[in-house]
């Protein structure tokens, strides 16, 4: 594992500060790794050998892929770990002959795409400033509250956001970037500091509101937070809704949809629940199920295991006498459709053809547990009728329909 040669692609274009601290952190974990190689303009630093065969190439959202889309090319052997910071994932990345695994840090479906949920990795970038920040007063002079926009600019939810804090005795502590330029229109209660500043805004303050990552940082810090984000209304995160929210990454309601608008009933309810009385044992207790999933030590553990049974396969794939060892299963992309009698394997609207009985069978069987070998023999094949299965199988893997396991 310590003498992998890796290849980190990334751009600058296109990519937020998330997308920035994302690969800072996969670089100190992949330098730990083996010989990290470094291509693009997202490093100030860079080193890169053209004829080279690395054992895995990281790649980091769209652009970089399409900016680098020739020199894959060359690099038909060595498998390839896609990194999504962002929601901008275009068809051309999925399905292609060497993805083996994707790092889904923007959290979002990339069914749509070609991509199959079981080769995706969701992980947020891990929490490392930590620690008990929690402040509770029953009537605070003022009431410190942190608000983080998307930067998709919801005005109408921003809106209702200061409408009902200026009737309060709140001060507003706005982190963003994009926010700078209205500093001048702002009501005297608020203040908008750079994303740098977001640490030290979140330790002042008795309550956070905020989404997705801003949230799980907030949380770390043992701060209340109501989730509000590009899906609406989440509320306080307590214990009883935690695994609800964390299933769609803080990111607004469960069952929310892109740009809801925020009742402002409902989120001057959600704000008054955190003054309502001391919150510390919860805070506490949501804080330490953060650090479970959320912590730099398990971000680096379940980075290094996807590593190594991405490179341990790529090297079963390109070893004909490992093929056969290989246990098949059927992706849940994988579907098949009757028409007329006849059946036809689909993925989502593409169909890849008919499928005779015989096939079917086959395909039914792979679930995971047995290898290509077994199955042929399970089926009365021999050596050659296994190696046709394989080719077969491949090409259905190459579509991502079926996934390969060790």
């Amino acid at each position: 594992m310590n003498n992998l040669s890796i290849l980190y692609i990334g751009i600058k274009e296109g990519s937020d500060s998330y997308s920035v601290k994302v690969s800072e952190s996969l670089r100190m974990l992949l330098t730990a790794c083996g010989e990290l190689h470094l291509l693009g303009d997202l490093f100030s630093e860079q080193s890169y050998r053209v004829d080279q065969l690395y054992d895995l190439v990281v790649v980091q959202n769209l652009l970089s892929f399409i900016h680098y889309k020739e020199y894959f090319k060359r690099l038909k052997k060595s498998p390839i770990l896609f990194v999504a910071t962002d929601d901008h994932v275009g068809s051309c990345v999925a399905p292609f002959e060497n993805l083996f695994g994707v790092l889904n840090m923007g959290n979002i479906s990339l069914s749509a795409f070609g991509i199959p949920e079981e080769m995706q990795l969701h992980l947020s970038c891990p929490v490392e400033k930590t620690g008990n920040y929690y402040f509770y007063e029953q009537q605070p002079e003022v009431c410190r509250i942190v608000y983080c926009p998307t930067g998709n600019s919801i005005t109408e939810n921003d809106v209702k956001l200061l409408t009902f804090l200026q009737q309060t005795n709140a001060s507003l502590t706005i982190v963003s970037d994009e926010y700078q330029c209205l500093k001048q229109a702002m009501p005297p209660f608020v203040t908008i500091v750079s994303r740098l500043s977001c640490f030290s805004a979140y330790k002042k303050a008795h309550l956070v509101v905020a989404s997705g990552q801003d949230a799980v940082r907030a949380l770390a810090l043992c701060k209340p937070c109501v989730v509000m984000g590009d899906y609406g209304l989440g509320g306080l995160v307590t214990s009883e809704n935690y695994v609800q929210l964390q299933s769609v990454y803080f990111r607004g309601r469960k069952g929310g949809y892109f740009g809801e608008l925020v009742p402002v009933v409902l989120l001057e309810s959600e704000i008054r629940k955190v003054f309502a009385f001391d919150r510390q044992v919860a805070s506490q207790a949501i804080q330490k199920r953060v650090l479970s999933t959320y912590g730099k030590k398990i971000f680096s553990e379940k980075i290094i295991d996807e590593i190594e049974r991405i490179t341990n396969l790529a090297v079963h794939l390109n070893k004909w006498q490992n093929r056969l060892s290989l246990k098949p299963s059927l992706s849940s992309l994988f579907e098949l459709k009757a028409v007329e009698d006849k059946q036809y394997l689909m993925r989502g609207l593409n169909c890849f053809g008919e499928l005779d009985q015989e096939m079917i069978d086959l395909l039914k069987q792979c679930n995971g547990a047995s290898s290509i070998w077994d199955l042929a023999e399970r089926n009365g094949y021999n050596r050659e009728d296994a190696e046709v299965l394989w080719g077969n199988l491949y090409e259905l893997w190459k579509e991502k329909l079926i996934l390969f396991a060790l």
